[in-house]
């Protein structure tokens, strides 16, 4: 099982050492944080190193989740039209925008199709545009699925998914995807955090503070054996993360 570099060396260093191929990170944050960069980060790093980024985008039509990544220093679709990354657009698919860049995947589906119609558009991706390339999938939000699909019916989807994604695993011998969940705690119930705590590899938290622009940052999990778990301080200037 390869481990894979995220770009930032002291994230790396804190974590164990990097993240392991198939694994899932999941970042926890509040409503005025701006932890949740550290995955637009990751993201950008692992597609600079040859791999293709997958958006699973459930909460903003794509120009306005565009100008939110602006902040990281991530131009999102001039990515996408050099052929680094895509989007598949659950927002759009719920509320019937249509789109023709030929990055954006989208289709009519309710709580009933999520996850076949899911996977076939994932599928199509594989096919058409990743390719050989290895996944890293980067959803934004988690809270935005418990929004549109219920906690506890997204909780049985995410169920299943993962023994699709174990077969898939088993079958295929494709290079294994990468995985970053953002998550809004302000937003979801403390019972749909503690079920995907148990799906995630890796856990990293994020506190806003009252005062200044710097945050807390607890790393509460990793499967590594370097791994211990410690409290840092967050901060992003400029477009660039600091943890210290």
């Amino acid at each position: 099982m390869e481990l894979l570099k995220t770009g930032i060396r002291k994230l790396d260093e804190v974590i164990g050492g990097g993240l392991l191929e198939d694994s899932v990170l999941l970042i926890i944050y509040d409503t005025y944080s701006l932890g949740w960069t550290l995955g637009v980060k990751i993201l950008k790093n692992r597609i600079n190193s040859g791999d293709f980024g997958v958006i699973i985008n459930t909460v903003l039509p794509v120009s306005s989740l565009s100008m939110e990544f602006k902040i990281a220093n991530f131009e999102l679709e001039k990515m996408a039209r050099e052929g680094n990354l895509g989007i598949i657009d659950i927002f759009a698919s719920f509320n019937k925008i249509q789109y023709d860049d030929p990055f954006i995947y989208y289709t009519d589906m309710d709580t009933s199709t999520f996850l076949p119609k899911f996977t076939t558009m994932y599928r199509k991706m594989l096919s058409e545009i990743i390719k050989d390339k290895r996944p890293i999938g980067l959803t934004v939000t988690m809270d935005g699925l418990a929004f549109l699909l219920g906690e506890e019916q997204y909780i049985k989807i995410l169920q299943r998914n993962l023994a699709i994604k174990e077969t898939a695993r088993i079958k295929e011998s494709r290079k294994r995807p990468l995985n970053v969940f953002l998550l809004n705690r302000d937003r979801v119930s403390k019972r749909f955090i503690s079920w995907l705590a148990l799906y995630s590899q890796y856990i990293v938290e994020f506190y806003s503070l009252e005062e200044g622009n710097e945050e807390k940052m607890i790393v509460r999990k990793s499967p590594l054996p370097e791994f211990e778990p410690k409290t840092y301080r967050f901060k992003l200037k400029k477009g660039q993360v600091k943890i210290f």
